[in-house]
């Protein structure tokens, strides 16, 4: 007997992020926040002396809306995207809260699985959706989320064409 996680999964999936890599991040960068207010609070909003004082401000704030944001994502529990009979459902935007937007399959050519080098050869893993009729692309980063890539990966092939970093030659015809 087939279990309603294995029959649903053949036909959609709706993909989060991964919730450990989000709580790191807010414990980070909320650590970094109390830290700089704990060592220097006379420093942070000391403004008659803009120099030197005004560069621990700008750290300040730059770190304290980077918390704000990894604690909104922490909060956030929409899909990073979902994939369904209809096409692939899509964040508007990075921003947490961010509705999800439908790119149907009779309007995607294929969809692309491909890795980027990135610094001291670490890898990064993208979903790359090609549109027809237009140039516009949308990137997926698949490296934080929370369903195994091979699913993820099946349940595309079951709609559409998807191309990956080893056969590019099939996508240059």
């Amino acid at each position: 007997m087939e279990t309603f996680r294995n029959s649903a999964s053949v036909q959609e999936i709706e993909v989060k992020s991964s919730t450990s890599v989000k709580a790191f991040l807010v414990v980070i960068f909320t650590a970094i926040v109390v830290l700089m207010i704990y060592k220097l609070p006379k420093e942070l909003f000391h403004f008659e002396k803009f120099n030197p004082n005004g560069i621990f401000t700008i750290a300040f704030l730059a770190f304290s809306m980077l918390c704000l944001y990894s604690w909104m994502s922490l909060l956030d529990n929409e899909p990073e995207f979902k994939i369904s009979k209809d096409g692939f459902w899509v964040r508007k935007t990075i921003f947490p809260f961010s509705s999800l937007i439908l790119i149907k399959w009779t309007d995607i050519k294929h969809v692309e699985y491909n890795v980027e080098k990135g610094n001291k050869g670490r890898k990064t893993f993208y979903l790359v959706i090609w549109r027809k009729e237009n140039s516009k692309t949308k990137r997926i980063n698949v490296d934080n989320i929370d369903e195994p890539i091979k699913e993820v990966l099946n349940i595309i092939r079951n709609y559409s064409t998807i191309m990956n970093y080893v056969d590019r030659m099939n996508v240059t015809q």
